[in-house]
Parts: C-alpha cells; structure tokens; sequence
C-alpha cells in the first residue's frame, strides 16, 4: 500500500488527522467516532453495521444509515487535502492507510517488537521499543470521542500503556538505571497514583540509589495516598516491600539482567492436610495414570474461584509425575504481552513452531502441562492453549489449565464450551469437608457451634477456612475485625474489583446483613447510574448476591474485610448515622438495631435511648436484649432512662419476676450481671463463644 503524503492519523493524543503541520478539522465527535472506527481498522473493509455499532451501540437512531452516509461524505471532503484515502464499496467503508501512519499501529508493533527481543534477551533493544512505544502516546487515548467502539478501545490501550510503563521500569531497573528511573517513577506515580506496581518500582529505584530514608518515605506517601483515595490499604506486596527495605533485603539490589521470561515453576508443595477434594482428586488421578502407563494424553479443565484449593489440588494429584511437570502462571502483566505465558512454559522457540517443540518435548516420555489462572491469560496464549489441546490427541501430553469461573471472559467461555477433555469443578466445602478440615489443622475439637460459624462466615471457602481456623488455634478474638493474615488474603482475592466498586462495597458493609440500592445511595450519595454500575460489576463478580429485591455479601468474612476498612471511630459515628436514616425513612425496628450493635459501646446520640424505649417491643428477643445491655453501660443517660431501660431488660429476661429494683442498684455499684457477658456473646449474629477462651 502506497502511502498518503502528509496524513498522519494520531489517536493517542492531539488532533486525530494531521496534514503536514497543520490540523485537518473532522467536525463533531460522532463524525470522529467514525474516522476512528476506520482508522484502527486501517486498510481494511468495515461495514456500515460495525460503524453503526462502532458510534450508538446497541440503541442507534432510525436514521443511523443514513448519518453515517453523511459522516463519511463529510469526511472525504475533509480529508481532500491528502487525497482520497477514503474508499467507499458495497462492502462498506476503508481508510486506505498504510498502518504505520496510525500512532495506535506504531504503538502496538513497537510493543510487538519489545516482546520479541524481551523473548531473546535483547534488553537494551527491548528498552528501546519500549520507549519508542510510549513516544507515541502525547495525551489521553481517543480524547473526547463517544460510542462504545472507542471506549472499550480507550480501556485496552491504556491498560497495554500501563504494563509498557511497568515493564520499561523493571528493564530499566534490571539493566542499572535506577539513579535515572527516580524522577520518571515519582511523576508516574503521581499521574497514577493508584497503580501500585508504579509505587513499588519507585521504591525499589530508590533503594537501590541509597537512599533507604526516601524509599520508606515514599513508601508513606503510597500507603497515605491509596488509603485516602480508595479507602483500602495497599495490596501485600507493597506492604511487604517496606519491611524488605527496613531489613536491607539483599535481593532488592541490583541483578545484571531482567528475566527473559518467567521459569516454568514447580509444583506447590504438597499440603500437609488434604480432605474434602477426595472425589476431585479420583478424576485427576485417572488421567494421570493414563498418561504414565498408557501413554494417553488428556486435557484436564479446573473450574474455581480463588481461594478454592486449585493448587493444592493440583500439587497432591501431580506429585507422582515429578519432573516430568511444567508449570505457570498467568497474572495481570502477562494479559499485555501476546503468548507470554506460552514462551513461559515452553520457551520463546514454540512461538515459531509450537507443535514442533511440544513434539520434540514428549519424545523423551509423557509429558504434564499446568497453566493456572488461565482468567488473566493474553487471547493469544490462550488460542495457543486450543491448539495444545488438539495434540493431546496423538502425544503423551496431559494438558490442564485453571481459572476461576468469575468474572466471565468470552474467550474462556468459547474454550471452555468447545473443550472435549474432562472439567472439573471445585464447589465450596460442605458441613463434612469442614469437619474434616478442622480436624486436620486443630489440636482441639473446636465444637460443632464454631464449625457452623465457620462454614457460614466463609460461605464454604476453602482458602478462608484454612486462615480463619489458624486464627482461631492462635487465640484471636473472632468477634473483632479480621486479622491482618486473612485481610491480605481476601484483598488479594478481589484485587481485580475497580476503586468504584471497592469502594462502594465499603458503604455496602457498613449497612448491615442485607441492604438496597436506595440504602446506598443515602450512605454514599453517590449517582444511582454510578452506584448501579459498581454495584453489577460487584454482582457479576459474585462478592454480592440478591435475596428477594435486597442485595448482600455471598461471603459474610469479605464484608468484615471491607468494614474494617474504615476506621473504629470512623464507623461507629457512620452506623448511628446510618441508624437514624433509616429511621427517618421508617425502616424496621431489627434493621435499625442491626446498625446499632456494629458500634458496641461506643453508642452516644442522643436519640439512641428514646428511640429503644419506644421500639422495643419491635424488636427481635435477641437485638433487644443486646441494645438493652449495651445502653445500660452509658453514662449519659437520665435516671428515668435508666429506670425504664433495667425495667425492660428484666422484663425480658426475667418475665416471672416482674421485678424492676434490684437492677438499678447493682449498675451503680458496678457489678456485672454473671449472665450479660454470654448472652453478649451469644446474640452477636454468627459468632459463637470460642471454647477455651476467656
């Protein structure tokens, strides 16, 4: 294709046309969307539909053909200057443009690029590309241009924008110039300031300049700045980072040379306590054994949601196979770089001749192929999985590969569906999975009440059971909130959630045991067409599910993870707040009572009393009765208040005494009622008494 004098297309920044110098004016943004839609599709034919769809979506006006007829009318005219590049046929429309006129094309083929010489360790070429790559980019992607076309096309080329950026840093900082990388880090990270890879990259560059007071200071700064925009405390690895730098970590210096790609990985080890997996494990050994003494090969599909046990299942039903088993994982830096995980696990020669390689590979005996958490994978890598499959059938290859069923990706849908070998699901744990578990990791029976308040608390999660038991068999207060431990492994769970949806599930957990949309949208005060898109990707990601016309946690530890995200004081002011809303608004007596008994006894408005007064014969026995201890303990109450709380406390307690005097005086001696503390306990929703704790 021949190429158009002077037109230079620029749709990561600046005027999307150009003629020499100079701007060409497009016109409106709609006629933008269109010459879009066609420039990222440059030198290709795109259909008056795809256009359609490109600009409106699935709701186009009823003169939508005849408006793109006039657009691109518009657009020839514009684009006169530099010729007729626009070509108009029966099939539709083409920008007849060589692609590297397109900044967008120059971005992707030097990212192309940078990915070939990282595979054959050419670093400071792949730095190179790299940096070439980002030149391309002088503002915001698709500024200013509508449609659903250019907004998915926005979201995915600044996701590869930000791993090119992640990835020039960690080159850089491999390659030695980590004195340079501080200042580009520290304007990246305030541009970004809630990427954290950014925020550990100037850290470590820091680090290694000497300069360990700055590099913690900097780690303040991220922490500060995270907490106070999303309302989250930053992930583990940040966290651990600090400590690494306090201990002066040798690893944190400088290597010689970034990794060409990542090893292939063993193996977990082994768990120490396998239960609950018997029947899951049964069927992966069946294909193993086919594989070892049959040589028949096989494709194994692991279906789970994270936390699951999916390698712990993987590292018991493989550990016969031994080094006979490559392993990788995919993660969110490889989703950029096309076939990553590929070149991982086989080496950058497959990328030439895959079906050669993997051929060569089982001359030498059967062979085990473990890709996990194939849901972050590049579609690349995971057509190149599909074809891998394929061999199965005539090699002594067993193939398997994980992912978690949620979010949903048509790509893994497509796979999955069309999948022949054997998939195998991992549901929540049941009552005896459970009990077996406990029995494995306690030293002691922990009671048939903790095993109920466990199975609940974790909706099943194999993952959480294993963090919560410790914690209990280490003596924490699981009343309180959750230990740091288990708070790093939920967060890590759920770090794919956006900051809008994190942070509205933070309002959510504050609203009680279930709750509406309206409710959130008084705590929050948010738009209901921004609230309501948290609130789906929070659905379709299952942390919430329905339950009638009200919404609540699939998993009530997540929502005591997201609870504790605000602070004590913080929230005991926010839920008496929210209290009085819904009394306002005229809500139920128990859904009141239930913000109530969130805040302990750190309940001071003024109303509190009055209200219980009034409400208690509303209430449920074991909200009233809570509320009712809890208030005798305030110090701010008037003696009639007092009188009249310890009168229906007795009533309720002691309904054939009748008796109202002998409570006030033992309050103000101070003495404690011997039955208060475990009718407290008791009536604290899902969390029984630990046996052996005082």
């Amino acid at each position: 294709m021949d190429e158009v004098p002077s037109l230079t297309v620029r749709l990561l920044g600046g005027a999307p046309a150009r003629h020499g110098s100079g701007e060409i004016a497009l016109g409106p943004a709609q006629r933008q969307a269109v010459f879009a839609a066609l420039a990222l599709h440059a030198g290709q034919f795109v259909s008056r539909k795809d256009i359609i769809d490109a600009v409106w979506g699935e709701r186009p006006p009823d003169s939508a053909t005849g408006i793109v007829y006039t657009y691109v009318s518009a657009l020839r005219r514009a684009l006169e200057p530099v010729g007729e590049p626009l070509v108009a046929t029966r099939a539709g429309y083409s920008l007849d443009l060589p692609r590297q006129q397109v900044d967008v094309h120059v971005f992707e083929a030097e990212l192309e690029r940078a990915r070939t010489y990282r595979l054959a360790g050419e670093h400071h070429r792949e730095l190179e590309s790299l940096r070439s790559a980002l030149a391309q980019w002088r503002g915001s992607a698709l500024t200013g241009i509508p449609g659903p076309f250019a907004e998915t096309q926005r979201a995915r080329l600044n996701e590869l924008r930000m791993g090119a950026l992640e990835r020039q840093a960690e080159v850089a900082l491999h390659l030695g110039g980590y004195r340079e990388l501080v200042g580009e880090l520290a304007v990246l990270v305030e541009r970004h300031p809630l990427h954290e890879g950014l925020h550990r990259m100037l850290v470590t560059a820091l680090f290694r300049s000497g300069r360990q007071a700055e590099a913690l200071a900097a780690f303040d700064s991220a922490r500060e700045t995270i907490i106070e925009q999303s309302g989250l405390e930053p992930g583990p690895e940040l966290l651990a980072l600090r400590q690494r730098v306090l201990d002066g970590d040798p690893s944190l210096h400088h290597q010689d040379q970034p990794e060409r790609h990542r090893p292939t990985r063993a193996l977990p080890e082994r768990p120490s306590a396998f239960v609950g997996r018997e029947f899951e494990l049964g069927r992966l050994r069946r294909h193993l054994s086919a594989l070892l003494d049959e040589g028949r090969g096989g494709t194994v599909w692991l279906d789970g949601e994270a936390g699951s046990g999916k390698s712990a299942l993987l590292a018991e039903a493989l550990a016969a196979a031994g080094n006979r088993t490559r392993r990788v994982e995919a993660d969110e830096l490889t989703s950029a770089v096309p076939l990553s995980l590929i070149a991982d696990c086989l080496g950058g020669e497959a990328l030439d001749n895959l079906t050669k390689t993997v051929t060569e590979l089982c001359e030498d005996g059967p062979r085990v192929l473990v890709f996990e958490d194939l849901h972050w994978a590049d579609e690349d890598s995971l057509l190149a999985w599909q074809r891998l499959h394929r061999l199965t059938a005539h090699l002594p290859l067993l193939l398997i590969g994980s992912a978690r069923p949620l979010p949903r990706r048509r790509t893994l849908d497509v796979l999955r569906s069309r999948l022949d070998g054997e998939i195998v699901s991992l549901p929540p744990f049941d009552g005896p999975a459970v009990a077996a578990l406990a029995e494995e990791t306690l030293a002691r029976d922990p009671g048939e009440d903790f095993l109920g308040f466990a199975a609940e608390y974790t909706a099943g999660n194999a993952g959480y059971l294993c963090e919560l038991f410790t914690e209990f068999a280490e003596g924490h207060d699981l009343a309180a909130a959750p230990h740091r431990r288990i708070t790093a492994v939920v967060e890590d769970h759920l770090a794919t959630l956006s900051v809008a949806c994190k942070r509205t599930l933070t309002s959510a957990a504050l609203l009680g045991s279930s709750f509406t949309v309206a409710d959130l949208t008084g705590v929050t005060g948010r738009e209901l067409r921004a609230l309501i898109e948290a609130v789906e990707e929070a659905l379709a990601a299952r942390v919430l599910e329905t339950e009638g016309d009200r919404l609540r946690f699939r998993v009530p530890l997540v929502r005591s993870v997201f609870a504790a995200n605000t602070p004590p004081a913080i929230r005991a002011v926010l839920h008496q707040e929210i209290a009085a809303t819904m009394v306002g608004s005229g809500a139920p007596a128990d859904r009141v009572a239930e913000q109530l008994l969130q805040v302990g006894d750190e309940l001071t408005a003024r109303w509190i009393p009055q209200w219980l007064l009034d409400n208690v014969g509303l209430l449920s026995t074991g909200h009233a009765v809570e509320l009712l201890h809890l208030l005798s303990h305030q110090r701010n109450l008037t003696e009639e208040q007092h009188q009249g709380l310890a009168g229906e406390l007795a009533a309720l307690l002691l309904p054939e005494t009748g008796t109202e005097t002998s409570w006030p005086t033992a309050r103000t001696t101070g003495a404690a009622q011997p039955w208060c503390a475990p009718l407290h306990a008791l009536a604290r929703p899902g969390v029984p008494p630990q046996r052996g704790v005082v």
